[in-house]
């Protein structure tokens, strides 16, 4: 099962999905779960799904977020916000994109949580190691993909174009990204350019907030990153 509930929210609230990053967990979500305000909401981690059962083989990003859409059919409740960090915000993206185009769920809004868009790797540069991906010089390791695996992925991710998810950023319902203040956009520009009030930055520049740092369970900014996911949630009809 790879829709996983972190928290069980009140009756009648739109549940909250976050999709997983590139280790393929759902687990650093669960600090949002004990925070008194987002657990009212259902909380469901998207864990890593493989397209066979035996290796990661999407041909699209497209493709991968069409498969997470399709574990939501399982819900009752028909509105949703959907969210995730790193990867797991554009795959979000993609995913509010196809379920409003199939018509059957509302999605109220997508937040990002520090997403880079696959062609702004120089900023979070990925490479394939041995033992699995380093994200920025930091080595990711993945109980749900092997080395191989995350290596098809990274390829498959930093091979995606522009083009292939410019649908993705013109949703009907509001997106917010959350990133550290020493970044921009993160190359969503495109996304988030005209709508710089929907940006919404961790910590002050020079003060060492970062792409992993901020998603530490027992970390400095993971209450920050709360408050900034409680805030989009305050503005959701």
């Amino acid at each position: 099962m790879s829709l996983v509930p972190i928290s069980f929210g009140s009756a009648g609230r739109p549940p909250i999905v976050l999709v997983h990053d590139i280790s393929g967990s759902a687990f650093p979500y669960i600090p949002f779960a004990l925070d008194a305000t987002l657990k009212q909401h259902t909380i469901y981690g998207i864990s890593a799904l493989k397209s066979n059962n035996s290796s990661f083989g999407f041909e699209s990003v497209s493709a991968w977020a069409e498969s997470y859409a399709n574990l939501l059919d399982e819900l009752k409740e028909k509105r949703v916000i959907l969210g995730g960090w790193s990867l797991g915000g554009v795959l979000a993206m993609e995913m509010a994109r196809i379920l409003a185009k199939r018509g059957r769920f509302q999605v109220l809004g997508v937040v990002c949580i520090d997403s880079h868009a696959p062609w702004h790797t120089s900023a979070l540069p990925l490479r394939t190691v041995p033992q699995g991906v380093e994200v920025g010089g930091r080595l990711v390791e993945s109980a749900y993909f092997t080395p191989s695996e995350m290596s098809r992925l990274v390829d498959l991710w930093t091979g995606t174009t522009r083009e292939e998810l410019a649908a993705a950023g013109k949703l009907q319902c509001s997106s917010w990204l959350i990133t550290p203040a020493a970044s921009g956009c993160n190359g969503l520009e495109d996304w988030f350019g005209e709508h710089p009030e929907r940006v919404l930055r961790v910590g002050q520049e020079g003060e060492g907030c970062d792409h992993f740092s901020m998603m530490e369970a027992k970390g400095r900014w993971i209450p920050e990153v709360v408050l900034a996911v409680k805030d989009v949630v305050r503005q959701l009809p």
